[in-house]
């Protein structure tokens, strides 16, 4: 059976939840995508900012590459490869926008509070990207089909989102399977395929978070899964 998992511009709600503390949710509803459907940061501005956080991201104008975090609102769940992207893997996801993050090659990025403050978080959403899972559902030239020929391969792919304060300590982390093939049961293999939220309480007070991958899928240059992660409806609490 399949599972899934699964951070917003000036479009933000309040609600209560089990403490006192007013929540914000970041929804990237008001994230101004280009005509196809995305933002991958070819406009040189190297960020963009949701609500009271910014999202930092790399391009290169040479390869039209990017790194760090973009925002689409694409969900193409049947066009395997790179050139779909910016497509989360869930069918339902309509024209719902959303977050992306691929790690750059040697820095670590991190999504961070405007200002010099820290919040308790509650929740993100999280999906896999439809170029990670297909990947992994069928195998490509790269990366090898989850399971093996005999479906019995423990495969897996994660992604471990860890929280920052201001004096860039870690404050937790909370790892997320993306994809886990490791039960002997057969039927308990999964792709996320659909926006689930997960509980980020245990990271506590912080500045920032970054996102990390791994794999058992590796390779002579690291891990061969491609390594994107969709987030969308990430909430944190307002001090009261």
């Amino acid at each position: 059976m399949l599972f899934a998992l699964c951070l917003a511009l000036l479009n933000t709600s309040c609600s209560k939840e089990d403490s006192t503390a007013p929540v914000v949710t970041i929804d990237f509803e008001s994230v101004n995508l280009t005509g196809k459907g995305y933002w991958n940061g070819s406009d040189g501005t190297g960020a963009f900012v949701s609500g009271n956080m910014e999202f930092p991201n790399t391009f290169n104008p040479s390869w039209l590459t990017w790194s760090g975090f973009s925002c689409s609102q694409k969900s193409d769940v049947t066009t395997a490869g790179y050139t779909n992207e910016f497509s989360v893997y869930d069918a339902n996801n309509k024209q719902n926008k959303f977050a992306l993050f691929y790690p750059p090659y040697d820095q670590m990025i991190e999504a961070s509070f405007k200002d010099n403050q820290v919040y308790q978080l509650r929740s993100v959403e999280i999906c896999n990207a439809t170029y990670s899972a297909l990947s992994m559902k069928n195998g490509d030239a790269f990366c090898k089909k989850f399971g093996g020929s005999s479906g019995t391969d423990a495969d897996w792919f994660k992604v471990t989102i860890t929280g920052y304060d201001l004096n860039g300590l870690i404050t937790g982390s909370k790892e997320i399977y993306l994809a886990d093939f490791r039960s002997a049961n057969a039927s308990a293999d999964y792709i996320l395929s659909k926006w689930t939220e997960t509980d980020l309480s245990n990271l506590g007070k912080v500045h920032s978070i970054s996102f990390t991958f791994d794999s058992s899928d590796k390779g002579t240059y690291g891990i061969n899964t491609p390594c994107y992660v969709c987030i969308d409806n990430f909430k944190y609490e307002l001090p009261n």
